[in-house]
C-alpha cells in the first residue's frame, strides 16, 4: 500500500519540532516570522548535513540563525552565479551564430541535412518555433513574421534558443563545426559539449531555487587538458562548475574583477557560517579562478 502523506504542521509545531531535534532557537517570535517566508522543508534541506549519525537529531549548538545565515548566502551566491551563467548564455549564443551564419548561411539551421540526427534536429526546431509563437508580440519577432514571412538569420533566431536547446544544436552540429566553435574557448568538442550541459544543469538548479550548498551535484564537467591544468581534482560540488564557466568567460577583466570579486565578497562576510569545502571550492580558489594569472594557476595546482 502507498504509504500515507505527513499531516500538514502549524508554524508552531514546526518550531516544536526543530526544537526537540536539538536546533537552538534563541527568538521563537523571529523564527516564527522567518518561516512564515521559508518554506520549512527548504529549511530542513539545509538542515540534513547537520544531523548526528544514524540519528534525526542535530549536532550540538546548531541555531537556527546559522541555518537562515547559510540560506541567506546560498541565495546570494546563486545570485553571482546566475549573472555568469547568462554572460555564458550570450556569448556561446553569439560564436555558435556566427559560425554557422558564416559555414551554412543565414538560414541553414532550418534544414536537417547541414546536422547530424535529422529527428533531433526536427525537435529543436519545433522547440524553436514554439518559442516564436510564444513571443510573437515582441518587436523582433514580430518584424520578421510581417516582413519575411517568419524566417530569421541565425543570429536573430538564437535569441529565442534556450540554454537546453543551444546544448541540443551544438551537440548536432557536424564535428567540423564543433570543433571550430569549440577552438574559441580553447578546449575540444566533447569537453564543450559536456560544459555547455553542465552550466545549463546549474542554471536549472538556480532558476528552482534549489540548494547548492552542501549539496553533490549529479553532473561533473569533462576535464580539459589545458584548462584542467589548474585544478584537477573533482569536488562534485558546484566548484566543478564554476571552474569550467571561467573558460566560458571570455571577459577576462569582468570575470576577474566582479565575478571573482564578488565571490570573494561573500565568503568573506560570511566566513563564519559556511565551510568553503561545502561548495567544493579549495582554500587557493581565487588564485585558480582568476583569468588574469595562469602562471600562479598552475603553481596552484601543484599545491
Amino acid at each position: 500500500m502507498t504509504k500515507p502523506l505527513k499531516p500538514a504542521t502549524t508554524f508552531e509545531q514546526q518550531l516544536d519540532l526543530l526544537e526537540d531535534r536539538g536546533l537552538v532557537i534563541a527568538d521563537r517570535e523571529k523564527a516564527m516570522e522567518v518561516l512564515s517566508r521559508f518554506n520549512y522543508y527548504t529549511l530542513s534541506g539545509y538542515l540534513f548535513s547537520f544531523r548526528k549519525p544514524g540519528s534525526d537529531d542535530y549536532e550540538d549548538g546548531l541555531t537556527f540563525e546559522r541555518i537562515i545565515d547559510i540560506i541567506e548566502f546560498d541565495r546570494r551566491f546563486r545570485n553571482v552565479l546566475m549573472y555568469a551563467i547568462e554572460t555564458v548564455e550570450h556569448t556561446l549564443k553569439t560564436k555558435i551564430a556566427y559560425h554557422l551564419a558564416h559555414s551554412i548561411g543565414p538560414d541553414g539551421y532550418l534544414y536537417s541535412e547541414n546536422f547530424r540526427d535529422a529527428d533531433k534536429h526536427k525537435e529543436t526546431i519545433a522547440r524553436f518555433k514554439e518559442n516564436v509563437e510564444k513571443n510573437k508580440k515582441l518587436p523582433f519577432v514580430h518584424h520578421h513574421l510581417q516582413e519575411y514571412q517568419g524566417t530569421m538569420p541565425v543570429w536573430v533566431a538564437i535569441e529565442l534558443f534556450t540554454l537546453g536547446m543551444l546544448e541540443a544544436l551544438f551537440k548536432n552540429l557536424p564535428t567540423k563545426s564543433q570543433k571550430a566553435i569549440a577552438k574559441e574557448f580553447n578546449t575540444g568538442p566533447v569537453q564543450l559539449a559536456s560544459w555547455i550541459e553542465n552550466v545549463r544543469y546549474l542554471r536549472n538548479m538556480i532558476a528552482h531555487y534549489m540548494r547548492l550548498y552542501d549539496f553533490g551535484i549529479q553532473k561533473t564537467p569533462i576535464p580539459c587538458k589545458k584548462h584542467h591544468a589548474a585544478f584537477k581534482k573533482t569536488t562534485h560540488r558546484v566548484f566543478d562548475i564554476v571552474f569550467v564557466m571561467k573558460a566560458l568567460y571570455l571577459d577576462a577583466n569582468e570575470w576577474d574583477t566582479y565575478i571573482v570579486d564578488e565571490l570573494e565578497r561573500l565568503f568573506d562576510e560570511y566566513d563564519e557560517v559556511i565551510e568553503l569545502s561545502c561548495i567544493g571550492f579549495p582554500l587557493n580558489w581565487k588564485t585558480i579562478l582568476l583569468k588574469s594569472c595562469p602562471e600562479k594557476q598552475v603553481a596552484a595546482a601543484k599545491e
